[in-house]
């Protein structure tokens, strides 16, 4: 069986499996070259030795804001402000009166991965700036 470039079924089925195997080849080749690279540039932490970072010390102003508004009503949104204050403070080494929230919104547990990473990504640059 004669096909118009004159290459029988046999020489066809050569071709594709030769041709097949050297794109497997080349694929195995890029994964080994990308292992080598994860192994090269990837720094374990077992072998470093952890140095605990100790927290910046939260001011006295904190605590006694956090205590007025624990007192007064015990399930306000206050109370939520202000403990997520006291977090950025802590976080920051500002105190609490440099730190303006403007609006809390809380992300549904619904939404896709990169959606929730990209707005912690975003809560981030704007916190550390």
């Amino acid at each position: 069986m004669n096909i118009q470039d004159g290459i029988n079924l046999g020489e066809a089925l050569f071709i594709t499996l030769f041709s097949m195997g050297i794109v497997f080849l080349t694929l195995i080749i890029i994964s080994l070259i990308l292992g080598g690279f994860k192994s090269i540039f990837y720094k374990d932490d077992s072998t470093k030795t952890s140095v605990k970072k100790a927290a910046p010390p939260i001011g006295d102003n904190v605590k006694e804001e956090t205590l007025e508004v624990n007192e007064k009503e015990s399930d306000n949104d206050e109370e939520i402000v202000a403990v997520i204050a006291a977090a950025i403070a802590a976080h920051t080494g500002n105190t609490v009166e440099n730190i303006s929230i403007k609006n809390i919104v809380r992300i549904p547990q619904n939404s896709p991965t990169w959606m929730r990473a990209g707005r912690e990504r975003s809560v981030f640059n704007k916190v550390t700036k």
